[in-house]
């Protein structure tokens, strides 16, 4: 199923979660400061970063979706977008 990136952010944050769990592909994962941060992308052409928050071991009430590659320069060395383009 694919859900639109309108839809996905229509959605309340829990049900955006299971969203992305259940649907994502998961790409790549960082660290800034206390926090590490997980991207996904989604069906529906669109990417959403999860926050956790790794020094309380807790998921932050915090999503990023975007649709703007641009957004993904501090993934750059870590992913390779070609996978996302093949069946």
């Amino acid at each position: 199923m694919s859900t639109s990136y309108a839809a996905f952010r229509a959605l309340p944050f829990l049900a955006q979660i299971e969203l992305v769990w259940d649907e994502g592909h998961h790409l790549a994962t960082r660290y800034e400061g206390p926090h590490t941060l997980v991207l996904y992308h989604m069906a529906g052409d669109f990417f959403v970063e999860m926050f956790y928050n790794h020094i309380d071991n807790v998921l932050q009430e915090q999503l990023r979706t975007f649709v703007s590659s641009a957004l993904l320069a501090p993934y750059a060395a870590s992913i390779n977008l070609d996978d996302l383009t093949r069946p």
